[in-house]
């Protein structure tokens, strides 16, 4: 309606025809629509007085018209410059059969295509690396309190195991090794050293935020 008639819809030959179908929607709308309808002819059709404007949707709610896709475009005069404009999908523009809107779908999904493949070249995703995919791996199973690397490595490869595939071992532990060095550079881990047994163990915990 605003792309052709912009707030106000005329008293001319077009404009009660589309003041009709917004009441044949309206109609449609159960309890609301009633309420709705008084509003849209209120505000967009001044010109018609009270007792037209009761009319009008007593009428409308009484008909109970259903309409089509095809046959409410061709009732309309939609033009695809329109449907496009205003990104209609519940109906078509004038004029198209099954076979014309189904060769349009293709010829705009193939548009659609161009245009994305178009964006992703000279928009290009940054590539996440495979030590940051473990750093995540690594993170989203970290618990609140401080846990071994050695512990969170093994544990980050069992729910996670196409990062760490083919990781056993010194592998495995350099692995994530290099995805705690990024946590720490990148300040999402915080490490610190205790004495164990035997050895010194390092632990890990998420950064306070």
């Amino acid at each position: 309606m605003a792309i052709r008639y912009g707030r106000k819809i005329p008293n001319d030959e077009a404009g009660p025809r589309f003041r009709d179908r917004v009441l044949d929607t309206y109609a449609l709308c159960g309890s609301e629509g009633r309420r709705r309808a008084d509003n849209f002819l209120a505000l967009r059709c001044s010109w018609m007085t009270p007792d037209e404007r009761a009319a009008a949707v007593g009428e409308a709610f009484h008909s109970q018209r259903y309409w089509s896709a095809e046959a409410l475009g061709n009732d309309l005069d939609v033009t695809e410059a329109e449907r496009k404009r205003a990104r209609i999908r519940t109906f078509r523009a004038a004029g198209m059969s099954d076979e014309a809107m189904e060769v349009l779908s293709r010829a705009n999904d193939r548009d659609r295509k161009r245009r994305e493949r178009a964006e992703a070249r000279l928009h290009p995703e940054p590539k996440v690396s495979v030590v940051a995919r473990r750093l995540e791996a690594i993170l989203r199973i970290l618990p609140s309190n401080w846990v071994s690397i050695k512990t969170a490595g093994a544990e980050a490869k069992r729910k996670s195991p196409t990062h760490f595939a083919g990781k056993t071992g010194k592998h495995l532990a350099a692995a994530v090794h290099d995805a705690v060095k990024l946590g720490l550079a990148q300040g999402q881990l915080e490490k610190r050293v205790i004495p164990g047994p035997r050895f010194q163990v390092a632990k890990i915990r998420r950064s306070n935020p």
